[in-house]
């Protein structure tokens, strides 16, 4: 008599999908410190340890050791893991105001299709992550394909 009534599946949009990509890739870049912090204390936290690390490198830097040259590309390894660090938090907090969601749903549409991909992944992360050195890779890997799908989005 009474019809099955299906619930509709909920439409994940663009801003949704980055937004949920950026919070997973965020909490595992900050999953070593404690959880009672608050998020963007955690992240603050972490922009400061690699800031330390990367001036204690660049304190060390020289030229005419083997030791001085590791100095010189650890410098430059943190250096690119804090902008890019930088860069997530800047672009998380544009995806944590629900009313920038249609401009940024516009601004993303030619990018569809591969933060859909992108999501997929981390939604079956699982698969991906079978021990500590695969899941680094893995999560490197979507944070470089999400930097580069919204890389002209200011």
């Amino acid at each position: 008599m009474f019809g099955i009534f299906k619930e509709s599946e909920k439409i994940v949009d663009t801003y949704e999908q980055v937004h949920f990509i950026l919070k997973s890739l965020l909490s595992y870049e900050l999953k070593e410190l404690p959880m009672r912090y608050e998020f963007w204390y955690r992240v603050a936290i972490r922009q400061e340890e690699f800031r330390t690390l990367q001036a204690g490198h660049r304190a060390n830097i020289s030229m005419t050791s083997a030791v001085g040259r590791f100095h010189q590309t650890q410098y430059e390894v943190m250096t690119q893991k804090l902008a890019k660090l930088e860069r997530l938090a800047d672009i998380y907090k544009l995806f944590c105001i629900e009313e920038e969601r249609e401009v940024l749903n516009h601004r993303l549409y030619f990018h569809q299709e591969d933060i859909a991909a992108l999501y997929d992944h981390v939604q079956q992360k699982e698969l991906y992550t079978y021990c500590d050195a695969v899941q680094q890779q893995f999560w490197e890997a979507i944070r470089d394909d999400i930097l580069n799908a919204i890389a002209n989005l200011d």
